[in-house]
């Protein structure tokens, strides 16, 4: 039988680093799982396994806000009025963060 969690560990640091010498990305387990699925088959891997990589390997989380653009004055071309937005945050959630690797 495949080692599919010792698989997802040379997949990850193939293209990823813990440290930040590459363009900083931000994944949550869930998405870090789908990437996996394209080439591991769905039932020998969980958001468990891909946690137990991450942990393992060392990458590090961060909290990320999300925002929203919000329209917080109408335009009116008659007065001259311009439309103003604000960005609002909607969301925080946890992240992985995961270094793209230079090459």
């Amino acid at each position: 039988m495949n080692d599919y969690i010792q698989i997802m560990k040379d997949i990850i640091q193939e293209y990823y680093s813990t440290t930040p010498e590459g363009n900083k990305i931000e994944m949550q387990t869930s998405a870090i799982l789908r990437w996996f699925k394209g080439v591991i088959p769905d039932q020998p891997i969980t958001e468990h396994d891909v946690f137990d990589v991450l942990t393992e390997l060392g990458y590090k989380k961060s909290q990320k806000i999300l925002t929203e653009r919000i329209q917080t004055v109408k335009a009116n071309k008659k007065e001259g009025i311009q439309a103003e937005y604000e960005d609002v945050e909607v969301a925080r959630i946890l992240v992985w963060n995961l270094y793209e690797r230079i090459e």
